[in-house]
């Protein structure tokens, strides 16, 4: 994979992590988001699994 194309994949990583872990605080508030919340990580693993892809189709 090229360095930039990498680059750009990890800094995608980074985002999709930092989402995850800004929802996590919000799991100990019984608000009755759950599904909101689980909604958003299924995006960022989806994420997470669409770079992986790239990386290795590079």
């Amino acid at each position: 994979m090229e360095e930039s194309r990498l680059n750009t994949a990890l800094d995608r990583v980074e985002r999709a992590l930092a989402r995850i872990e800004q929802s996590v605080p919000k799991l100990s508030r019984p608000t009755g988001k759950d599904d909101a919340l689980r909604a958003r990580v299924r995006e960022a693993v989806a994420e997470l699994d669409q770079i992986i892809r790239l990386a290795e189709d590079a």
